[in-house]
């Protein structure tokens, strides 16, 4: 009996010993391809950093540009006010005056008011001159250059005769004749400081 048991044993601790030694190479080759497999899923897996979207743009977009030109050049009609964009065609070398009053009789002066640039769609050179505020005294230098229009030409006449002109258009039109003609009263002048004028040139405006 106690050698049956003996033998019994032998093979139970024979078969003991194989198990053993199989098990751990087993088990390496059946789960040594999942772990593989479950440790490079999270690498597929990962997102790469240039899909990511960016919070906030980098930069705002800029305001659309106002077009040019925007500003209105005048009104319709003849009713327009001036506006820091409206000038004339053609333009003047000088200062525009309004002659009002004159000395020609006696010592040699004008009156004449400021005029200022109004846009008028109507007018060929885009507005008129309009004269405004109370008329300033001027007096002439000895060697002022004086010009009126002979058939809307300038002609250089001496100080006598454009005096004459002056004081005919402000108070005496049918005194004037042909190739003159008088034209508004309004004058390009050059003047000093103290409102001396040296040259002075009839305006054309028909």
């Amino acid at each position: 009996m106690k050698a049956h048991r003996t033998c019994a044993a032998v093979v139970l601790a024979a078969a003991a010993l194989t198990l053993t030694a199989c098990g751990p190479d087993e088990t390496t080759a059946s789960t040594a391809p999942a772990t593989s497999a479950v440790a490079s899923a999270p690498a597929a897996a990962k997102p790469t950093d240039t899909a990511v979207p960016s919070a906030k743009p980098s930069t705002r977009p800029s305001a659309p540009a106002r077009p040019s030109g925007a500003k209105p050049s005048g009104g319709t009609g003849g009713t327009a006010s001036p506006t820091a964009g409206c000038n004339p065609n053609e333009p003047i070398s000088g200062r525009m005056v309004e002659a009002t009053d004159d000395g020609y009789a006696t010592h040699i002066w004008m009156r004449a008011k400021s005029t200022k640039f109004v846009c008028n769609d109507i007018a060929d050179d885009g507005g008129v001159f309009e004269s405004y505020g109370d008329p300033t005294v001027f007096t002439f230098s000895n060697d002022v250059k004086t010009t009126i229009l002979s058939s809307a030409q300038p002609q250089t006449v001496d100080l006598n005769t454009f005096m004459k002109h002056l004081d005919d258009c402000l108070h005496n039109k049918s005194a004037v004749q042909p190739p003159h003609f008088c034209y508004g009263n309004q004058y390009v002048i050059t003047a000093d400081s103290k409102n001396v004028i040296t040259s002075i040139t009839e305006a054309y405006r028909p």
